[in-house]
């Protein structure tokens, strides 16, 4: 039929096969027929860890934060302001924080929203907060200048 020589057939490769997730395609293999059987109940493990810390994750990292005016009289501070910032993403409601870090490396995030800015505008970064519980007076430790007490004035809103 053919003038010229048809080479012979080889024989097909063999399937590859991943590690972890052995013979999920399906198809015929010499393996157990029970693989994917494995990897879904792994995956669904997966799936429902990645679920329970997607829910309480969340709640364990957060820090306090102390906005409320008695929170902000019966909180003691005697640490180093590390952040100030503003979060300004509703114009009507303007939070102004600061996040100190005490001396046991404790970290306290105030929120001034209820407070008078003006306390805000007066301290920056670097300077030092001692306050005691029970009042509204704030020791500013400042380096360059004595000390400074400071109030914060709570607005009714």
């Amino acid at each position: 039929m053919a003038d010229y020589p048809v080479p012979p057939r080889r024989a097909p490769r063999k399937k590859l096969k991943m590690p972890i997730f052995g013979n999920m395609m399906g198809g015929s293999s010499a393996g157990p027929a029970d693989s994917g059987k494995n990897f879904s109940t792994y995956l669904f493990g997966i799936v429902a860890v990645m679920m329970v810390a997607q829910i309480y994750l969340p709640q364990l990292w957060a820090e306090k934060l102390y906005d409320t005016p008695d929170e902000l009289t019966e909180l003691t501070l005697d640490g180093a302001i590390r952040k100030k910032y503003a979060d300004a993403s509703n114009k009507n409601e303007i939070h102004y924080i600061l996040v100190v870090k005490e001396k046991g490396d404790t970290r306290k995030k105030i929120d001034l929203y209820l407070a008078d800015p003006n306390f805000f505008d007066q301290v920056a970064v670097p300077m030092r907060l001692k306050k005691e519980a029970g009042s509204l007076a704030v020791r500013v430790i400042r380096y360059a200048k004595p000390d400074t007490v400071l109030n914060i004035r709570m607005i009714k809103k």
